[in-house]
Order: structure tokens, then C-alpha cells, then sequence
């Protein structure tokens, strides 16, 4: 049961020391939030007098007779400016298309390969930050095995320090790696074998001290 709660109020075993359920510290590297622009929409025209303005087509504002102007001087057709704005289409709102960032994307820094079961053979990508592992198909790596607890353990990776760290999540039958029961939390080396119920994962990391995202997202 879990027995303390971290700086933030989470409910966590009173051994873990890294709490999974947080955000990333303040000196990990944010990806800036992108959001398209509310277009700001057009001033209504103000009356000009109180008398109302008949709306006319366009066909008849051209038909118009021509009638003479001040000076007296030619013809000219009737073009005030409430009858232009009655026949003008009204303005089309335009969507402004965020940027094609993705905000909340989550790298790819390993993968777990099946070695037995129904996983044999498949490939399951660990991500940034937390990935939770269990038989719940809401889970980041969902294991198809009765003895899996449907949130099982927690798979974290700290950028900033380049590590792994595999957490049991109050399991009912435990989680293994190379075989050894992990209490409560184990960190991961390449070539790591985990087991949960009767699925084994070869883990095998991507990024580690000389190669890693970047801020931009570019691999070094």
C-alpha cells in the first residue's frame, strides 16, 4: 500500500525516492505550446442615419438611372456606401492553422522486444518521460497476459540524468528483471531482461550518454 505522498501529493511506496507520477523537473528542456491565433472579428458599420436601408441586388444598383451631380456637370449612378455594403458577400471566417509542432510529442529513447508469449517478436517503443506497462489497453505498452495486473509497473526515463527506471506498480505477482524481483524499483541497463507474468522484453535502450534528443529534437 502506498504509505507517503511526494512534493506534489501523490500517493506513492514509502522506498521510492522518484515519484512517476510527476512532471518533468524545471531543468529538463520544454517544448514551446503552439495554438493558432483567434482571428479578431471585423467591426459591425454603424448606421449612419436612423432612417433603414432597403437592401438592393447589384443588378439593380447598376440599372439605376444616372442622375447629375452637384455641379450639374454629367451623370453618375447612385453608389453610397449602404448600398455597396448591402450587396457585398459578408466576410468568410478563415481558420489560422497552428504550427506544425507537436507540443506534446514523446521521443522514442528505447524499446522492449518480446522474447516469449504472445509478444514474441513485436517491438514496443519506450518514450520521454513515464510510460506505464500493465494489461489495461489504455497503457503505453500493454502486456496480454492473465498474471500482468492491468497497471503493472511504471517504465521512466530521466533525460537529464540518462536513465532507466523500472518501478512495480503494486503488482499482485511482481516484476522481474534478469529473473530477480525488483522492490520496489530497479534501474535498467542495456540488455536487461524483464519479466512480467510469463512475458519476457529484451530492453534495449537508445539514448544514453552520448547519444540523445536534443531541445530541437534533433538525435546527437
Amino acid at each position: 500500500m502506498a504509505d507517503k505522498r511526494c512534493e506534489n501529493g501523490h500517493f506513492i511506496d514509502e522506498n521510492w525516492d522518484i515519484c512517476p507520477y510527476c512532471p518533468q523537473d524545471e531543468s529538463e528542456p520544454e517544448i514551446p505550446v503552439v495554438r493558432p491565433r483567434a482571428v479578431e472579428p471585423r467591426a459591425e458599420p454603424r448606421a449612419v442615419d436612423a432612417a433603414p436601408v432597403r437592401p438592393i441586388s447589384i443588378a439593380s444598383a447598376l440599372a439605376a438611372p444616372a442622375v447629375a451631380d452637384q455641379t450639374g456637370r454629367g451623370g453618375h449612378r447612385p453608389t453610397s456606401s449602404s448600398a455597396l455594403a448591402a450587396v457585398q458577400p459578408p466576410p468568410m471566417e478563415r481558420t489560422v492553422a497552428a504550427s506544425q509542432v507537436n507540443a506534446t510529442k514523446r521521443y522514442v529513447v528505447a524499446w522492449l522486444v518480446g522474447l516469449s508469449g504472445t509478444s514474441r517478436g513485436e517491438s514496443f517503443p519506450v518514450r520521454m518521460g513515464r510510460n506505464i506497462i500493465g494489461r489495461d489497453r489504455r497503457s503505453d505498452i500493454v502486456i496480454h497476459d492473465e498474471q500482468a495486473s492491468s497497471h503493472h509497473a511504471d517504465l521512466v526515463f530521466r533525460p537529464e540524468e540518462k536513465r532507466f527506471i523500472l518501478m512495480d506498480h503494486n503488482s499482485t505477482n511482481g516484476t522481474y528483471v534478469n529473473e530477480m524481483e525488483i522492490e520496489p524499483r530497479r534501474d535498467l541497463s542495456a540488455k536487461d531482461v524483464i519479466r512480467i507474468g510469463a512475458q519476457q522484453f529484451l530492453f534495449t535502450p537508445l539514448c544514453h550518454d552520448g547519444f540523445h534528443w536534443d531541445d530541437e529534437g534533433l538525435l546527437k
